[in-house]
């Protein structure tokens, strides 16, 4: 394979989300501009040339030539293959890419897909039922409440409120048939786990180029407690974040089950997990997040800049991962190492 020199960027702004004529809070996929700039920022700092070459769509519809590597930012508007439909094309065209493949894409989106299979393998997750139509929350057999009710395939906490924490079968009935109606999409409804509410960030493949942990907390330092990141709550960075001490039995023990599930997945290149932990000091992952943000303000760059790894290296060590897939012989300018793990570490989210 040629030395890569260009590299193309598959993505959907605001402007792309527009289009579809929906209302925007049911969107909130796109990739905003200080994200772009900051990836594109950081790719030319490791001595690329970039190209936005926009969403999937306008790919197929405009192959281009010239582009060497394709870096995945492409999330996708609604349907229920929307992550995967870059991944499937880039495949199609024989162009390499950064991020998971069309199947990991597809699993992590669907949230009754991937907690089934974490059943089975006995990953902790709250015990959860399916909700195809509102009709069936009447003969579900639920797990008990708190419950939270959540669309199934939807992401980055969209038709997740204040009101989504339910308390009796009349109320999620209620609340089943408005977000159904405004969703179209069946739904989950799992145990409300309260407690603490950590992030994984893990980058890699055969080899792991980083991993780390972070916790969401509230102003005086504590957990969440009894509150959760609804969708106006994630956009507003209401919480701070700080590390977790990596050594102790708690993060040990998450890592475990967040590298086992890792490790089923790949190829992956990067990814974000949820996870809540209960006053016991039981933990239960709720989300994989294979279309991780590369926000510097959001998850997986919080977290790698918590534990010692500047935005920068944090994109250097995802094209090293991916080039390393991709059997991409072609070393990047040095990049850190990463970083310790510190208590005394925080910042606003």
């Amino acid at each position: 394979m040629r030395k890569i020199t260009n590299i193309g960027i598959v993505l959907e702004t605001k402007a792309d989300a527009l289009k579809t004529g929906l209302p925007l809070d049911q969107l909130y996929h796109w990739r905003e501009p200080g994200e772009i700039a900051a990836i594109t920022g950081a790719i030319k700092e490791l001595g690329f040339t970039t190209v936005i070459l926009g969403t999937p769509e306008d790919l197929a519809a405009h192959p281009v030539s010239g582009v060497d590597f394709i870096f995945n930012l492409s999330v996708g508007f609604v349907n229920r293959y929307r992550l995967a439909a870059g991944p499937a094309l880039y495949s199609l065209l024989k162009l390499p890419y950064s991020g998971a493949d069309p199947y990991t894409k597809m699993m992590s989106q669907h949230k009754h897909a991937m907690k089934s299979f974490w059943d089975k393998l006995g990953i902790p997750t709250p015990e959860w039922a399916y909700i195809h139509t509102p009709g069936d929350v009447r003969a579900a057999s639920l797990p008990p409440f708190p419950l939270i009710l959540k669309p199934a395939y939807e992401g980055s906490s969209i038709g997740i409120d204040e009101s989504s924490v339910i308390h009796s079968r009349k109320s999620l009935l209620t609340k089943a048939e408005e977000l159904f109606s405004r969703l179209k999409m069946p739904m989950i409804v799992e145990r409300f786990i309260a407690g603490r509410e950590c992030k994984v960030g893990i980058i890699g493949n055969a080899e792991t180029e980083f991993s780390g942990i972070i916790e969401d907390i509230c102003a005086d330092g504590s957990g969440l407690g009894k509150e959760m990141l609804g969708f106006r709550v994630k956009k507003a960075g209401t919480y701070s974040k700080r590390t977790l001490i990596a050594g102790d039995a708690l993060s040990k023990r998450i890592m475990k089950d967040a590298k086992r599930i890792y490790e089923l997945f790949r190829p992956v290149d990067y990814g974000t997990m949820d996870v809540r932990v209960d006053n016991r000091g039981c933990h239960y992952f709720l989300e994989f997040n294979a279309d991780a943000t590369l926000h510097p303000q959001r998850t997986l760059a919080q977290c790698c800049a918590l534990n010692g790894v500047d935005y920068r290296t944090m994109i250097g060590k995802i094209l090293t991962t991916s080039f390393k897939r991709w059997g991409i012989k072609q070393q990047l300018p040095r990049i850190k190492s990463e970083g310790a793990h510190h208590t005394d570490k925080s910042r606003r989210a």
